[in-house]
């Protein structure tokens, strides 16, 4: 059989449609979806740690101004519970670094007097200073009052009162100042207070205040790094 169109002849298999992609076609085509996805993925990566980092940095300015507003109405920086100074909840559980900053900004505070005789007097009770998202807190599930502020990557939060100078600068290379510490599933790195080609000066880094620091994105990984402290001190990294 053949079709007559016009004057010319169109034979049957001149009517297949012979469009179409070629193997090699696809595969280049696919390649080139997997590589855009690829560089799509590291870009919202990056995109996602940036904003991270600068939740981070913001969390703990805010969390100074809660320090200078404890201080401006206790007359000192709140305890670390490494000071001889015992931070612990009504249950008993101690707190340090992080833990025992919370405590002091999450509860009311109780403002005193001392009276000529020695005697202390409660003038009135302060409101809690400080207020925090839950995904800022992280709670310990034997003890509801202890809480340890988080980062943005949900790691705790490292705080150092240095009031007293270098007496009361309390080293934290271990997990133990956090709340909840397993040495199986986390790392932990070496303070970096505590390496000169790191913070120029061992020791306190705002000697007669306080230091307080993320571990940053790579915190308590084994690949953790300093570079990736954010920190109330500028870090040579």
């Amino acid at each position: 059989m053949t079709l007559e169109i016009g004057k010319g002849v169109v034979r049957p298999a001149q009517l297949q449609n012979t469009s179409g992609f070629t193997m090699v076609e696809l595969l280049v085509t696919i390649s080139l979806i997997v590589f855009l996805m690829s560089m799509l993925a590291v870009g919202a990566g990056r995109y996602l740690e940036n904003t991270s980092a600068k939740a981070t940095e913001a969390q703990i300015a805010r969390i100074q101004l809660y320090i200078q507003e404890y201080k401006s109405l206790l007359g000192s920086y709140p305890p670390d519970g490494l000071d001889g100074i015992d931070v612990t909840t009504e249950e008993g559980t101690p707190l340090t670094g992080g833990a025992a900053l919370s405590h002091a900004l999450l509860n009311p505070m109780l403002l005193t007097t001392r009276l000529p005789n020695g005697e202390i007097r409660v003038m009135a009770e302060q409101p809690p200073i400080g207020e925090f998202r839950s995904d800022e807190l992280y709670v310990t599930e034997e003890d509801s009052e202890a809480l340890e502020i988080v980062d943005s990557w949900r790691n705790p939060l490292h705080y150092d009162n240095v009031q007293k100078g270098d007496e009361s600068f309390s080293p934290q290379s271990f997990g133990e100042t956090h709340l909840d510490w397993d040495d199986d599933i986390f790392t932990h790195i070496e303070d970096s207070r505590e390496i000169e080609e790191i913070s120029g000066v061992v020791g306190p880094q705002n000697l007669g205040e306080y230091d307080i620091w993320s571990h940053g994105s790579s915190g308590h990984e084994s690949d953790e790094a300093y570079s990736d402290y954010i920190s109330n001190w500028e870090l040579r990294n």
